[in-house]
């Protein structure tokens, strides 16, 4: 899918930053409008938080609805919380897992570690290497997790490093 937003804005390199950070945030387009959940965005305050002109999240909007595929995708995202630092200030348990992208098994491989060891996951997500700038499985979990995993973590084919907190 992100191929085809590539060819679609290849001419219009702001609007596919604009449609980057949709996808990222999970911000749908209905009826030529932006939308947080039922929210309804402004553009003008969209360009200024990702630093583009309002007009280039006006034609973005309009380049994404006139393509029917596009469409049906945008208008079906959903927003999903990252709770990564309320985690924190709760108590819970967070691991950074930073990894090869396309390696298969990754998520296997730690959450079979913290169910041998009766970690309860709170929480876990895995972000989209086409969509962040260092992606990272995220897993809340329940209690703190010990220290002594760290080398267990890191011997999980593809897992380049490890961050608890």
């Amino acid at each position: 899918m992100w191929k085809k937003i590539r060819e679609k804005f290849e001419r219009y390199p702001s609007q596919i930053a604009v449609a980057k950070e949709f996808l990222r945030l999970g911000i749908s387009i209905k009826n030529g409008k932006a939308y947080c959940d039922k929210i309804e965005l402004v553009p003008s305050k969209i360009a200024e938080a990702i630093g583009v002109d309002r007009k280039v999240v006006v034609m973005a909007i309009q380049n994404i609805e006139k393509d029917e595929e596009l469409r049906r995708v945008f208008s079906s995202l959903k927003p999903v919380a990252n709770i990564t630092e309320v985690a924190r200030i709760l108590g819970y348990g967070v691991l950074e897992v930073y990894a090869e992208s396309h390696k298969v098994g990754i998520v296997a491989g730690i959450t079979s570690i913290l169910a041998r060891e009766g970690i309860s996951i709170r929480y876990i997500l895995a972000e989209d290497p086409e969509l962040s700038i260092d992606p990272k499985l995220i897993v809340v979990t329940e209690t703190k997790i010990p220290g002594r995993l760290v080398d267990e973590f890191l011997k999980v084919d593809g897992v380049q490093k490890i961050v608890i907190g």
